[in-house]
């Protein structure tokens, strides 16, 4: 018996198995992502808000709650590229969701 056609069962049986492999994680892709995503305090879904609607409405949220929150501007500097990011994450996920069903 030739060595070839000993191996073109199996050949076909490794393509059969990623192909599926593939398909099954195409559909799980959703559900990686949301496990991605770093989850947002409501407080930080706030600033990202403010800080959507221009920098004058961020500042006056920040310096209204500071004393409540314990977060200052320079915190809001050093984590908004961050928070921002956490956000459109989970947006992107929702997104994703929605259109599943």
């Amino acid at each position: 018996m030739n060595i070839t056609s000993q191996c073109a069962p199996i050949a076909i049986t490794i393509l059969l198995c990623l192909g599926n492999a593939a398909s099954v994680s195409a559909a799980d892709q959703p559900q990686v992502a949301a496990t991605s995503c770093k989850p947002l305090s409501s407080v930080q879904k706030r600033i990202v808000d403010k800080a959507d609607h221009g920098i004058d409405e961020l500042r006056n949220f920040v310096w209204m709650t500071h004393l409540i929150y314990g977060i200052g501007m320079l915190d809001v500097a050093e984590s908004l590229d961050g928070w921002r990011a956490a956000a459109s994450c989970g947006k992107q996920v929702a997104d994703a969701a929605s259109k599943q069903e």
